[in-house]
């Protein structure tokens, strides 16, 4: 496998604690919670950042984003921020990751939590 890209992007997420798992009754759903804006995650498997539609799955690249790589990292050094949450609460994030590109929210709740 090459040497992936974006390492240095990744380095900085886990320092940020932008890997978000939230779960909400057996339901687990994975956010990068990013800088300007948030994706859906699904690690090793699918984002919904430009980049990986465009350039993974539109141009075949070999490497997806590294979102997806980041998250399995986070994931191996034990990075991941989890949040439980309720129905309402994830219904309101993901409604805002999906429509504006970014969830106040989900920034609302990392602050008190």
């Amino acid at each position: 496998m090459r040497h992936f890209e974006n390492y240095d992007k990744i380095i900085e997420a886990l320092a940020s604690k932008r890997f978000i798992v939230l779960e909400c009754k057996g339901l687990v759903t994975y956010i990068f919670k990013g800088t300007k804006r948030d994706y859906i995650v699904s690690p090793c498997r699918l984002c919904t950042c430009e980049d990986f539609i465009i350039n993974y799955i539109g141009k075949n690249r070999s490497t997806p984003c590294y979102h997806v790589v980041g998250f399995r990292i986070a994931e191996k050094q034990g990075k991941l921020t989890k949040l439980d949450v309720d129905n309402k609460t994830l219904s309101k994030i993901l409604e805002e990751i999906v429509l504006d590109g970014i969830s106040y929210t989900l920034r609302k709740l990392l602050k008190s939590s």
